[in-house]
């Protein structure tokens, strides 16, 4: 500013230097001089009368105003164009920059795809070689396998020749050994038939002898019996609910092949195994019985016994059917251990059984409440010897219950077979030998299948059972001699020993439930079970189809 005003002055004493001296003379005011020690108001400035320093100053700045706005739009002006310039240099740096960048970019972009195509042609000559090398490795491989081929087949080729050389010569050593050793072998064989054929008549005759001998001690005390002279044992006893047992219970011992009669609380035996060993003692496993047979197991109702031969069989209570709630059961036991049983009834009729020492039924009466008396069988009578090879085959096929109508049950149960011509039987032979078992058709009890290990029948296959109790309740009120054979199988799971026991188990169930639920008479009907010597199925798996039970018609047999 004080520039501006120093050049202000100095122009304003040049214009008053200027100005002509006559303006003075003729009256006008002094040119204002900012710069003298004293200013005499009033004065001119730029043709302006100024009266005092107020209004100099005010001159002034108005006369400097100008100048410095130029020179700030000038200043302003250097300083946008500087900007601009600036900025421009800016961009054109960046834009050189992108340029060398992109370039860049560019010549890296060609120098990786040159790479990249390099490396592409690098590969596919490295898998064209190895594909070479493959298809050379393949062939030459293609080449050793086919020779090895054909070697091996040479080599079997070879050996085939050589074993068919060498059969041909075992044959002919065969053919030549057979020709000069057949009259010796014929001979053989027919001496180890004769042997076993001796051994099998040794066996049977001694098995008659012991059983003839039991028979007669047995029919000896049992006619002893009849005519009061015996001083057997007599036991008499009540037949409580309590002391049965129903057909949907399981028995009150386990079957376990091998288990020893079970003792009471009070150290004695059950009714049922006093009943059972009266005759056999209180047997043990490894027990050898009076007629060489072994006892194997003895589960407390039940005792299997092994014969020399090693057949199986099983010992029970035959009369533990007969005994039902009111009954009143007297027993007399003889020295020879046989018995000799009355079931009274409450309707007054009577069930008389002779058992044999071993516990087995012998003889067997049912007498009516008016008295008549009705044989059922008799094995104290001498048996008949039986030639098995002379018998007629029967081709077993079991007929089903739920597919048959009452008549053909009936027929079915009904049929006779020609006793005269077959002879009669025991029931012994009955229960022990297929072939004869066989002359009597089987009825299979569908509805009957019992669960893994169990003798109990649930009440709705009891139920199930009403076709065949009603037609065997018809079949005996028409002849009360009818016996019924109630055959127990199981399935091949578990020793033979143990599935012996537990078919027998289930046979005594089977007539129990037909008694229980239809009525039908136990005294007409004999249980026997059959282990696993029988499978309907022929395998060793759990088949429920193997778990069943049979009925028989045997009365023709045993007549």
């Amino acid at each position: 500013m004080k520039q501006l005003i120093n050049s202000t002055t100095a122009l304003t004493l040049s214009l008053a230097l200027a100005v002509p001296h006559n303006l003075a003379a003729q009256g006008e005011p002094p040119v204002c001089n900012p710069e003298a020690d004293v200013i005499t108001f009033p004065c001119s400035l730029d043709g302006q009368v100024i009266t005092g320093p107020g209004a100099l100053k005010e001159a002034l700045r108005a006369a400097a105003a100008p100048a410095e706005t130029a020179q700030e739009e000038r200043q302003i002006a250097g300083d946008a164009a500087a900007a601009e310039a600036e900025r421009q240099a800016a961009e054109q740096a960046a834009a050189a920059e992108a340029e060398r960048q992109a370039a860049e970019q560019a010549a890296a972009a060609e120098a990786e795809r040159q790479a990249a195509e390099q490396a592409a042609a690098a590969e596919a000559e490295r898998q064209a070689a190895e594909q070479v090398a493959a298809a050379e490795a393949e062939r030459q491989a293609a080449e050793q396998a086919a020779a090895a081929e054909a070697e091996r087949q040479a080599a079997e080729q070879a050996a085939a020749a050589e074993a068919e050389r060498q059969a041909a010569e075992q044959a002919a050593a065969a053919a030549e050994r057979q020709q000069f050793n057949q009259t010796d072998a014929a001979v053989a064989e027919r001496q180890a038939a004769e042997r076993a054929e001796a051994e099998a008549a040794a066996l049977e005759e001694q098995r008659r002898a012991a059983r003839a001998e039991e028979l007669a001690a047995a029919a000896a005390a049992a006619a002893a019996a009849e005519a009061g002279q015996s001083d057997a044992e007599v036991v008499t006893e009540e037949v409580t609910e309590e002391a049965v047992r129903s057909s949907n219970e399981e028995f009150a011992t386990a079957v376990t092949g091998d288990q020893q009669a079970e003792t009471r609380d009070d150290g004695g035996l059950s009714k049922f195994e006093k009943a059972l060993l009266l005759g056999l003692g209180a047997v043990v496993v490894g027990s050898v019985l009076k007629n060489g047979d072994r006892v194997v197991s003895n589960s407390g109702d039940r005792v299997v016994v092994e014969d020399p031969s090693g057949d199986l069989r099983v010992l029970k209570d035959d009369d533990a059917l007969l005994r039902r709630p009111g009954d009143e059961v007297r027993t007399e036991t003889f020295n020879d251990g046989s018995s000799r049983t009355v079931v009274n009834k409450p309707d007054g009729s009577q069930i008389i059984t002779i058992r044999g020492r071993d516990g087995r039924v012998l003889r067997r009466v049912s007498v009516d409440p008016q008295g008549n008396q009705y044989v059922l069988f008799d094995d104290l009578q001498e048996e008949e010897r039986i030639v098995v090879t002379d018998l007629p085959r029967v081709e077993q096929n079991a007929q089903q219950l739920s597919a048959t109508s009452d008549d053909a049950l009936r027929a079915a149960l009904m049929a006779e077979m020609t006793a005269q011509e077959l002879g009669r039987f025991s029931l012994r032979q009955v229960r022990e030998i297929r072939e004869v078992r066989s002359l009597a058709p089987e009825l299979e009890l569908d509805a009957v299948r019992f669960e893994t290990g169990s003798a109990a029948i649930r009440p709705e296959q009891a139920r199930s059972l009403a076709k065949i109790g009603r037609t065997l309740s018809e079949l005996i009120a028409r002849d009360p001699r009818t016996v019924i054979l109630v055959e127990g199988h199981t399935d091949a799971v578990g020793s033979a020993t143990y599935n012996l026991a537990l078919s027998d188990r289930r046979a005594e169930t089977v007539a129990l439930a037909l008694t229980e639920y239809f009525g039908v008479p136990p005294e007409n009907m004999i249980t026997q079970g059959y282990g696993e010597s029988a499978l309907k199925v022929p395998t060793l798996d759990a088949e429920p189809a193997n778990r069943r039970a049979v009925v028989r018609n045997i009365t023709a047999l045993l007549r």
